[in-house]
């Protein structure tokens, strides 16, 4: 049995995390969430680093699941 997050309930724009990353379209070059490091590249990609982690995703959307998945692990 997973344990259930509230924001599972509620709209992701009142999320810590979903906020946290909003401020990469609003001109922050780099957000640091849990050990991940954040950034919207030249090409509107997210970014996604940790210790032997770089992945790179799309969406804000796309960012803010995967960062839900991995900080919940």
């Amino acid at each position: 049995m997973e344990q259930a997050n509230w924001f599972d309930f509620v709209d992701s724009a009142h999320d810590p995390i979903f906020l946290e990353l909003r401020k990469l379209t609003e001109g922050c070059p780099t957000v640091t969430i849990a050990s991940y490091t954040v950034t919207l590249n030249a090409f509107s990609l997210f970014e996604i680093e940790s210790i032997g982690i770089h992945d790179c995703v799309s969406t804000l959307e796309q960012c803010y699941n995967y960062l839900c998945t991995h900080t919940a692990e």
